[in-house]
């Protein structure tokens, strides 16, 4: 076995190759669209059946969601915030009701009109639940991985938010290194290899964007309204994320009419990806398999 260190610097100093051949695993097309006079890069993976529209955690490029679009049976429309990844960053309100018009955007420049399935992971969880409610008629299903209800939550353990805050861990190593496994639980804690591909797919979102999405957090929460959404909705959550307890997502399925609730054992905040062929079976089943 190599030594750590040479892991590291491998993934961490081919990083943008890494990138390019994730993209080619995945058969992605990568494409540029305007929406509401900005620029985003998005990327849409093959398959059949019901598309299903991805929108990624805070701060993360698209590329990171790959290997989960790989898992999956039908196509995968995935796109970067302002400021994240391939996007250019740009000022706006920042509310979940803002990046929740962006993935409606998306899906009217790629010219997508029939209904899709809506997933979202952590934070892009708020943005996928904002969809459903202002959207019902584009959306056949709803999955939520590792997120929550807004602010009004149960809270992670203090030690992984406190890591969380900044976006350190997107522009160092060595930050990643020695925090993956307390910031993100799991797999991460067993496999410092998981954390480095991680940290060779990353691109490193701009600082103000990334505290733009922080806000639309701290401004969010769908405890008033979850009850709304009526489509069929997935929530999954891992048994070891530090992030985002398991009883939130026990919350929103109790809040959501049509949902049904599954934990991933010795899943992480990041179990779309170290599960990612259990979960991306799991999450097709449900598309393919649950009507409105």
């Amino acid at each position: 076995m190599k030594p750590r260190v040479d892991i590291t610097n491998r993934l961490w100093g081919s990083g943008l190759q890494r990138q390019r051949e994730a993209l080619a695993e995945a058969n992605a097309e990568v494409s540029t669209v305007t929406v509401r006079g900005m620029r985003l890069r998005v990327a849409r993976t093959p398959g059949s059946g019901t598309p299903l529209l991805l929108c990624n955690g805070i701060g993360a490029n698209l590329e990171l969601a790959l290997t989960f679009a790989r898992a999956l049976r039908q196509p995968c429309i995935l796109f970067d915030m302002p400021g994240n990844g391939g996007s250019p960053a740009s000022w706006f309100c920042p509310v979940a009701a803002q990046y929740a018009r962006f993935a409606a955007g998306v899906l009217d420049a790629l010219g997508v009109s029939e209904p899709v399935a809506v997933a979202g992971v952590s934070w892009g969880g708020l943005v996928a639940q904002r969809f459903a409610l202002d959207h019902p008629a584009r959306v056949s299903h709803l999955v939520l991985m590792a997120t929550t209800p807004g602010i009004i939550m149960f809270p992670g353990r203090p030690s992984a938010l406190l890591r969380m805050i900044t976006p350190q861990r997107y522009l160092s190593r060595t930050f990643m290194a020695r925090n993956a496994g307390t910031l993100y639980g799991g797999a991460m804690r067993q496999h410092p290899e998981y954390a480095m591909e991680f940290a060779g797919l990353t691109r490193a979102p701009t600082a103000g964007a990334y505290f733009q999405q922080i806000f639309a957090a701290w401004s969010f929460t769908s405890l008033h309204w979850l009850r709304r959404i009526r489509c069929p909705a997935l929530v999954i959550v891992g048994d070891d994320d530090p992030i985002v307890r398991p009883i939130n997502g026990w919350l929103l399925a109790k809040l959501l009419p049509s949902a049904r609730l599954v934990k991933i054992p010795q899943g992480g905040h990041l179990f779309m990806t170290t599960h990612a062929k259990a979960v991306g079976a799991m999450v097709s089943d449900f598309i393919n398999g649950a009507s409105r």
